[in-house]
């Protein structure tokens, strides 16, 4: 019996063909798209039911077992608990002790910059003392006359809900107390400053108006007291003139300057502020009711050194290797003048009768 051969199957017509390789071509490049997405940590399946996240560091985990893929809706994310702080640990651990070093200095020096410019801001009133002409020539500011904490700036606690008062309402002996002596309705300050350094200086202290509202500056007064000897200093008049008993400010911005051309080694001066508002004025109205004034003083050099920090620097040193009289920015130190004294309001050398 003959065997009937097998039908051979018939070719598929030439268009299904084409179809069928289309289909394969994209079916290899969604792969290769998949597999492009997996590298760059993100997988989408579009399956329907509950969308899931997954983890980068679960993916890996799961391809390093082996594992397939969860069934669902799954997004690999990249996100990962606490890595910058991991990164930037490790970079700090790569780092050397001198990079250390001076990453922890840089953030020191930004730490004393943002709190010294806040320290500038305080207060109603801040005196402040020229560093590089004055300080570091052994000129110092202090609110004792003993120098018992020679600074290069001061600050004065702000008075709160002050009224108006007269100027026969201060006490009589405000020059006496050393310090900030607040009033109720007034704000008093005394404080020094001496010269300890190593050679005469002129300075150039001025009292300037920083800010002001609802135009109380108007109505305000500065007295001063220096070395003992007062004057209230108060904007002009509505005429154009002084107002009673007062010297006019040198300007809107500027109440007063005092000039020493020659401030000697072993001087001492004694200032002493007091900022009121003055109800007999005649601009002292309800308007300016919860206005506000804020002073500074300045002391700079009178006569100022043009010469680089730089060579400042160089030549304290040279002072201080050849004993030529180096300065001591901190003041406490006698100069040669009182040789086993420290400079004092009481021993100072600008007074009657001075010590031998």
């Amino acid at each position: 019996m003959l065997k009937r051969r097998p039908k051979q199957p018939s070719a598929p017509p030439e268009d299904e063909r084409e179809a069928i390789l289309r289909a394969a071509e994209e079916a290899e490049k969604k792969a290769r798209r998949n597999e492009e997405r997996l590298n760059r940590g993100h997988l989408f399946r579009r399956k329907p039911g509950k969308k899931q996240v997954l983890r980068i560091e679960e993916l890996q985990q799961e391809l390093a077992s082996g594992k397939a893929l969860a069934d669902g809706d799954e997004l690999v994310s990249m996100y990962m608990p606490r890595r910058r702080l991991r990164e930037f640990g490790t970079a700090l651990l790569r780092m050397d002790k001198l990079h250390v070093l001076l990453l922890s200095l840089l953030l020191l020096v930004a730490a004393l910059f943002i709190a010294a410019f806040m320290q500038e801001k305080m207060g109603n009133f801040t005196i402040n003392l020229n560093r590089l002409e004055l300080f570091r020539k052994g000129i110092a500011i202090d609110e004792s006359g003993e120098f018992v904490n020679p600074t290069a700036r001061l600050t004065v606690n702000p008075v709160q809900d002050a009224t108006n008062i007269s100027i026969e309402d201060l006490p009589k002996n405000i020059d006496d107390i050393e310090g900030e002596h607040n009033g109720r309705n007034y704000m008093a300050y005394t404080y020094y400053l001496r010269n300890a350094g190593k050679e005469d200086v002129g300075y150039r202290a001025s009292i300037t108006l920083r800010s002001s509202a609802k135009g109380a500056e108007e109505a305000v007064r500065v007295a001063v007291w220096y070395n003992g000897e007062r004057t209230v200093y108060a904007e002009p008049a509505a005429d154009g003139g002084s107002e009673e008993g007062c010297v006019s400010f040198v300007n809107h911005d500027t109440a007063c300057v005092y000039v020493q051309d020659n401030f000697r080694v072993g001087d001492v001066d004694r200032y002493t502020i007091v900022i009121w508002m003055e109800g007999d004025d005649p601009e002292c109205v309800d308007a300016i009711v919860g206005g506000s004034v804020e002073f500074v003083m300045n002391i700079d050099a009178e006569g100022t050194d043009d010469s680089s920090l730089l060579v400042k620097f160089v030549q304290d040193i040279q002072d201080a290797l050849f004993n030529r009289g180096a300065i001591n920015a901190a003041g406490t130190d006698a100069p040669d003048y009182y040789l086993r004294e420290d400079i004092t309001w009481q021993n100072r050398r600008n007074q009657q009768n001075p010590p031998a």
